[in-house]
């Protein structure tokens, strides 16, 4: 008889343990359902899972103010119609008891949302015509019908862009972050003394700003990094705008608020400073976990065989995928 004694290293790469872990969809939204009212409060969100069966992982969503309106592969949502008074669309993209956390050094949040203006605005020079923020909302301030999420002490990220044909600000694409987060206050006031403070700007006065009809994308991806802090990284692109068809801005913020998500709203000043309508093709959030090291989880077993017969070992390994395995005996 042999005695055979197996030791097992599982491998991963460096260039495996660089690459983030698989994304999950926890909205992918194109309202081929026609509505946008499902699922009701107080689930909020079908949260990584098409409970329905419709072909889309979806979120419910609140207007004030405006109109918001779903078709089948479209949400739009329209200002009021005297030019000068803003309106507020609202959704939460996860169950109030399960916000995406970063708990981990490179799980990333991201956050997409198509859309298509109509009748730009020609003259604005206002820094924060057209408002969106990705925060976490305190369980008091979700809302459960149509309307504009009160005061709060909410914490996140923002975008405050000028929203015309040519960009007429000095600061056109500013990345916003909610300060004084133990202070309650409006969701997307813009009074950035009081609630908001620039951490930078991705695009120049002056340059190509947005065109009626054209399709935009806006993407922002949060990432927490290894000294615990976050990256954040905010594009919009689409048309010529800025000049060259993006608009970007890249910040290291070392001081995070939080690192809990749950909650992304659009506030539109008003027609006569953004755009009349916003017609909405896709919203999707994406929650990508960082690397996660290789580990063993169960070791092989020793075997004992007669020479020349077979030996069969087993193994329970956990990490990132892909992974590989080397066998010592």
């Amino acid at each position: 008889m042999k005695r055979i004694c197996c030791r097992l290293v599982v491998l991963a790469a460096a260039v495996v343990l660089a690459l983030p872990g698989y994304a999950a969809f926890i909205v992918n939204d194109t309202w081929q359902d026609g509505s946008r009212n499902e699922p009701a409060a107080p689930a909020y969100s079908e949260n990584g899972t098409d409970s329905d069966n419709d072909g889309d992982i979806e979120s419910a969503w609140y207007n004030a103010n405006g109109t918001l309106t779903a078709s089948t592969g479209h949400l739009v949502g329209t200002m009021p119609a005297n030019g000068t008074s803003s309106a507020s669309w609202t959704t939460y993209f996860t169950p109030e008891a399960s916000p995406v956390t970063l708990a981990t050094a490179g799980d990333t949040l991201k956050v997409t949302w198509v859309f298509t203006p109509n009748s730009v605005n020609t003259g604005s020079t206002l820094a924060n015509g057209l408002r969106f923020a990705i925060v976490d909302s305190p369980s008091a301030a979700r809302l459960t019908s149509n309307g504009s999420p009160g005061d709060s002490t909410y914490s996140g990220y923002a975008i405050f862009m000028n929203m015309a044909t040519t960009l007429g600000s000095s600061t056109p694409f500013q990345l916003m972050k909610r300060v004084n987060t133990n202070t309650s206050a409006a969701f997307l006031s813009s009074s950035s003394s009081l609630t908001w403070s620039s951490l930078g700007n991705g695009a120049t006065s002056g340059t190509t700003g947005y065109v009626s009809g054209t399709q935009y994308t806006f993407v922002m991806n949060l990432t927490r990094n290894s000294t615990n802090g976050l990256d954040i990284i905010a594009t919009m692109s689409g048309g010529n705008l800025n000049n060259t068809g993006v608009a970007s801005v890249s910040v290291a913020d070392t001081t995070p608020s939080g690192f809990t998500y749950d909650t992304f709203g659009i506030r539109p000043q008003a027609a006569n400073d953004s755009a009349a309508s916003f017609d909405t093709t896709l919203f999707r959030v994406e929650f990508i976990p960082g690397a996660t090291p290789p580990s063993i989880e169960a070791e092989p077993e020793d075997q004992t065989v007669l020479v020349g017969q077979n030996a069969s070992f087993n193994v329970q390994a956990s990490g990132t995928l892909p992974l590989s395995y080397q066998w010592h005996f």
